[in-house]
């Protein structure tokens, strides 16, 4: 399935405000925790710089130089300030004081720093998992919501790496490039403003710093933005890959292909890892450059720092420093002044590693964007009503359907199936009758024509209603990984244990039932692959007979039975029928033969319709010449005393 275009890779501003608008219905949803995070977490960062400016001044200025301290201090720790303050430099006795006063901040500094932290830590993945699964519930919504025709055409393998791994971008994306950015952005201002204050030429040189940032970003994001799609597609397909593997295991074995496949997947296996390491490397790359810039930087503000506090040289806002005991260039000054310098420096380096992380999760989300622009094929018409009770006929009506326009399925189909009756739906492999039933339960719309039910085209009635009075068993015998008891109420969840033990009775799978280990609490596995086909498609059967719906659909309901048991099926089914319009789509003529009417298709197009015992009659027509094809004579399918 190839996609549209509709979401560039390209990571700009006019981009990030449309991610965010896409995105907003998500993010909305968990509003509340996400602004409560937000200001805890911006609480929590002042609180730990003011706080830890206060430590600094008090170990290096106070403790280890013998500066007076700062009008704070004497707030905070009750301080004499005729002792710590009025004086022109601490007293020996005064600085033995003080590393108590530092040990016990420090460790208050560090419990609010883990406990807080860890809760908000703990917080924000709980809330970006709430949008994940929002993202991921929305996206298996719009998958389902898809025609057929999409589904032939998409890559199971592609679609599940699309939920899995592209959606979980959405979180990353809104941490990354919405959060993230602007925690950066505010220490990068705030380390500015406190670096001003020391001198304005450290704010001057971490401000330049950040134009080779700028470049950096510039140069890479394009690049980046190609290797992370290149990456991507190549681990979706190298899913499909496994995906089909996985599923064609006995196929695999059985024709003892098991070394070239393992071939196979391992150059697949290359081909992601070399896409997906080309991207990496080169992200590592844009990293090591923004660290030699942040280097650079820090290494010239090092310098000067230190020249200043060699000479002792007053700081520039003297007045506001004066609080926290910094008034000239000293030790304490200088660790200040560079742990700032360091953080906001260090901010510029993170915010472009984001960036260029960001240029993944655009792809990703991107990717993921394009399933949720999906609008889906079969919708309910805006004055579509709820079906009302299935009492008369369903009638095809010239009906036409194709794939693709120039490969036709179905080509002008007319036929009338009445209730109390059976239809057999027969034909080639190919003919177009198990589409003819997906019409019916509007899987897909027919391209020309319509189906009524009851004279009401089925296009005018809601999905929901249609399909609540149409039971079906297909012929892959799709079950689920959970109980016997669960897969056969799946299309009726609250049906009793005994409606299901009744309808398992119809499908003649009530004794196997009863043998396995648990009975009906019996876990299948996936795929049900330790029941024989026949067991699986007994299942199935009873599962279409539990929904009690009027219009039965069975897809080669007895392919897999042998003789006896198909016979009793069958009568099984016949009886149990009574009052509803069934169609058999089969080919095995022994099915055939409990139909009321049979409808034969070639090449999607009806050729002959009418009892069986009729049609065998006709010596020049398709449906004997299908039938003498499939046993190599006609006399035993006739009925005693009819033959031509």
């Amino acid at each position: 399935m190839q996609f549209q275009e509709t979401h560039p890779d390209d990571l700009n501003f006019r981009r990030v405000a449309r991610i965010f608008v896409r995105t907003w219905p998500f993010i909305r949803s968990v509003g509340k925790h996400l602004s409560i995070f937000v200001a805890a977490s911006a609480a929590i960062f002042v609180f730990l710089v003011v706080y830890g400016l206060v430590i600094v001044g008090l170990a290096y200025g106070g403790m280890m130089v013998g500066e007076p301290l700062g009008s704070l201090h004497v707030a905070i720790y009750g301080l004499d300030p005729d002792v710590y303050v009025n004086v022109d430099s601490l007293s020996e006795e005064a600085r033995l004081a003080l590393p108590i006063l530092v040990v016990w901040s420090t460790i208050v500094l560090v419990v609010v720093l883990v406990g807080i932290g860890s809760a908000l830590y703990y917080y924000a993945i709980w809330i970006f998992q709430q949008i994940n699964q929002r993202m991921r519930a929305e996206l298996v919504q719009r998958l389902q919501a898809q025609s057929l025709t999409f589904h032939a055409d998409a890559r199971t393998g592609d679609m599940i790496y699309r939920v899995y791994q592209d959606s979980a971008m959405v979180t990353q994306i809104i941490r990354f490039v919405f959060l993230e950015p602007f925690m950066y952005l505010g220490r990068y201002l705030f380390g500015l403003a406190v670096l001003a204050a020391f001198s304005p030429w450290l704010a001057l040189l971490v401000g330049v710093a950040f134009l080779p940032m700028l470049l950096l970003g510039a140069y890479f994001a394009p690049r980046l933005r190609a290797w992370f799609r290149t990456a991507r597609e190549r681990n979706s397909a190298l899913t499909s890959w496994i995906q089909e593997s996985v599923s064609g295991i006995r196929l695999i074995k059985a024709t003892g292909n098991e070394s070239s496949r393992q071939k196979a997947f391992e150059v697949q296996s290359e081909l992601a890892f070399s896409a997906a390491f080309q991207a990496r490397s080169r992200l590592a790359l844009l990293g090591i450059l923004a660290f030699f810039v942040v280097g650079v930087a820090m290494l010239g503000a090092q310098s000067m720092t230190a020249v200043w506090s060699s000479t002792e040289a007053p700081v520039f806002a003297r007045d506001l420093l004066l609080g926290f005991g910094f008034v000239l260039w000293n030790l304490g000054a200088f660790t200040a002044a560079t742990s700032r310098f360091g953080d906001g420096a260090t901010s510029m380096e993170s915010f472009l590693r984001l960036w260029g992380r960001a240029q993944d999760m655009a792809v990703g989300l991107g990717r993921v964007f394009e399933v949720l622009d999906l609008e889906p094929d079969i919708q309910d018409a805006p004055d579509a009503r709820e079906m009302a009770p299935f009492e008369k006929n369903v009638e095809f009506n010239q009906v036409s359907f194709a794939y693709r326009p120039d490969v036709p399925v179905l080509q002008e189909v007319t036929l009338t199936a009445e209730v109390g009756r059976v239809t057999a739906i027969v034909g080639p492999t190919g003919a177009g009758k198990s589409t003819m039933m997906s019409l019916l339960l509007r899987l897909a719309d027919p391209t020309t024509g319509r189906i009524t039910i009851d004279g009401v085209d089925i296009r005018t009635l809601t999905i929901d209603s249609l399909r609540q009075q149409i039971s079906i068993a297909t012929q892959e015998n799709i079950l689920f990984s959970d109980t016997v008891l669960e897969n056969i109420r799946y299309a009726v969840p609250d049906a009793s244990r005994k409606d299901v033990e009744s309808a398992a009775k119809v499908a003649c799978a009530h004794g196997f039932i009863e043998a396995l280990p648990e009975g009906y609490d019996t876990p299948l596995g996936e795929r049900a692959t330790k029941l024989s086909s026949g067991q699986r498609q007994r299942l199935v059967i009873a599962r279409a007979v539990i929904k009690n719906a009027r219009i039965l659909i069975l897809d080669e309901p007895t392919a897999a039975l042998d003789a006896e048991t198909e016979q009793q099926v069958l009568a099984n089914l016949k009886e149990w029928a009574r009052g509803r319009c069934i169609f058999l789509v089969t080919h095995r003529l022994s099915t055939i033969r409990q139909s009321d009417q049979v409808a034969y298709l070639r090449n999607g197009r009806l050729l002959e319709i009418g009892p069986h015992d009729v049609l065998i009659k006709n010596e020049n027509g398709v449906y004997r010449q299908f039938v003498q094809a499939e046993t190599g004579a006609v006399d035993t399918l006739m009925v005693a005393g009819d033959a031509p």
